[in-house]
């Protein structure tokens, strides 16, 4: 990889573009590890908070899965082309506005300046935004750190929480949008309908990085579930059935340190919410492999929510 010094554009965007790049020419393809911060931050002379950065962006867009102790891999190639192909559109979309633009007199620089203030405006409406986030286990709710713009607030609700207090009900009434899986659509639609807020349901899916470790596992012993609720138990074993996968398990809700101790010497590995990793590590034993099972909007989810914050700004100008 060859960084232009001299062309103002900050390193970690160019690192970016140029992973992108290796990425869509089959330079390095789906599963690939990449080299450590460290190692690519010497062999192209920058910091490792250089690196780090292009990382965890691309990281963020679902470019590239890290686990700590294993590494950096490249996540989703499909992906990618699917976002360069829509980039390709963004760019031809630019073309014509800026052409009809110039058509009416304007000069590129006008052009510019439109597209920056616009900008700025919706970037503004966004900072300002706040969405609820329902579900129906407080696992996810925990989980929901979605990248769905700059300042835009994330609010939890327990679905429970709705059927049950007319406070949460109160509070809702000052978000911008309701937000929640595809599952519990029409139950919150219901609950809420008095509320006149728009309501979507997006598709929440488990990471592919988790689906693939567990398909690895070989050993013919059961798998310790660890989870909060019986909800987001029922939540993976569905994912995986989906996925193809049918394992046994040994389903421990809210279990006890000794519970922890006693059963999870008889498993081949455990599973568990993420939130709870640090009590299941403190009794797992030696070796035993230990997966954090999270579940994450796809991209055409966070796509249509983004897309859809900002319709709302026009219909408030």
């Amino acid at each position: 990889m060859d960084l232009d010094r001299k062309s103002g554009i900050p390193y970690y965007i160019q690192l970016k573009e140029q992973i992108r790049r290796r990425i869509t020419q089959g330079g390095w393809t789906a599963g690939s590890k990449l080299p450590t911060e460290r190692e690519l931050a010497e062999s192209l002379a920058l910091s490792r908070n250089t690196v780090s950065q292009a990382y965890k962006e691309l990281e963020s867009e679902g470019i590239l899965s890290s686990t700590r102790g294993r590494g950096t891999f490249v996540a989703d190639t499909l992906l990618i082309m699917q976002q360069e192909g829509r980039k390709d559109r963004v760019l031809r979309i630019i073309d014509v506005a800026m052409e009809e633009t110039v058509g009416l007199g304007f000069s590129i620089d006008d052009f510019v300046s439109f597209v920056h203030v616009r900008g700025m405006e919706k970037k503004d409406f966004l900072t300002r935004v706040k969405v609820a986030f329902v579900e129906c286990n407080p696992e996810q709710i925990a989980e929901a750190h979605w990248n769905i713009g700059p300042g835009v607030s994330l609010l939890p609700f327990l679905l429970s929480e709705l059927q049950e207090s007319p406070r949460v009900l109160e509070r809702l009434g000052g978000m911008d949008m309701i937000v929640t899986g595809v599952t519990h659509l029409a139950e919150v639609k219901t609950l809420l309908d008095k509320l006149r807020i728009p309501i979507l349901g997006i598709s929440l899916q488990p990471k592919l990085e988790t689906i693939v470790r567990i398909a690895k596992l070989t050993s013919g012993r059961e798998l310790a579930l660890v989870c909060e609720s019986n909800q987001f138990a029922e939540k993976i074993k569905v994912a995986l059935e989906q996925a193809g996968l049918h394992p046994l398990f040994k389903t421990l809700i809210q279990p006890k340190d000794e519970s922890l101790r006693e059963v999870l010497p008889e498993c081949g590995a455990v599973i568990l919410a993420p939130k709870l990793r640090f009590r299941v590590e403190k009794a797992l034993p030696e070796n035993m492999e230990c997966i954090e099972f999270r579940f994450e909007p796809d991209a055409g989810s966070l796509n249509l929510l983004r897309g859809a914050l900002l319709e709302i700004k026009g219909e408030k100008r």
